[in-house]
């Protein structure tokens, strides 16, 4: 785990802000007393808690701001923080129903997996347990993702489980170790698309860490994803 995580807000929208995630920040607050057992520190890093403070050096009141959904610890990438109970309940409302409910909610994630990737289709859906997922290939070991569902650990499950493509580094599902990686595996929120009311927009988040360990063939030395991979997110594949 990074020793001192920064999170950046990418965005800043009139109901919302998208903060990028690192790698050791924790969505929600973890149980504390294990926390501290484990590490011998009293305050686990909270990515909302450190958004507040990001926003506190732009002059934003973050006082009511609301987390919409997680990311796992070992996971990077745009998580949507609501700006006001009235947005958080209208964004929640979407993920839980879809279709014309509340505001739309789009995340794309990018992941990089052991194993080929060429006897997969082009484009396809994962759906078991309650969990659905559509996926697209990139490359003979990328592969982007759309989440349908927000179940615990959904596509890292479904990868290793359904496909048998473990994430890279992700220890937990079987993935194989990457030198330098620390407890980052290969999984990044790298899109995060939204619409209120006539406004849509569409963002980018980029890699902050793990870019030389993890994505170099992916990412340029800020983090961008490439040309390639940008153009196809912002594909709509929707297979549903």
């Amino acid at each position: 785990m990074p020793q001192n995580p920064v999170v950046t807000i990418v965005c800043n929208c009139k109901n919302y802000v998208i903060a990028n995630k690192p790698a050791g920040v924790f969505s929600q607050m973890p149980d504390r007393n294990s926390w501290i057992q484990k590490h011998g520190v009293l305050k686990p890093p909270v990515l909302l808690d450190m958004v507040r403070s990001s926003a506190h050096t732009m002059n934003l009141e973050a006082g009511g701001w609301r987390t919409v959904h997680r990311l796992d610890t070992n996971v990077t990438g745009g998580v949507l923080i609501a700006k006001n109970k009235q947005a958080a309940a209208l964004f929640s409302r979407y993920l839980r129903k879809g279709g014309n409910n509340g505001n739309l909610l789009i995340r794309k994630y990018i992941a990089l997996v052991d194993g080929e990737t060429d006897c997969l289709p082009a484009r396809g859906v994962l759906e078991q347990d309650g969990m659905k997922s559509l996926f697209c290939k990139i490359d003979s070991r990328a592969l982007m993702l759309q989440l349908c569902t927000g179940k615990k650990h959904q596509i890292r499950l479904q990868l290793s489980k359904v496909l048998g493509l473990p994430i890279s580094n992700d220890l937990k599902y079987g993935g194989v170790p990457v030198p330098d990686a620390g407890r980052q595996i290969a999984l990044h929120s790298a899109l995060v698309q939204t619409k209120v009311g006539l406004q849509c927009h569409k963002h980018f988040i980029p890699v902050v860490s793990g870019r030389d360990s993890l994505w170099a063939n992916y990412v340029d030395q800020d983090g961008h994803f490439k040309p390639s991979v940008q153009h196809a997110l912002l594909e709509n594949w929707d297979l549903s």
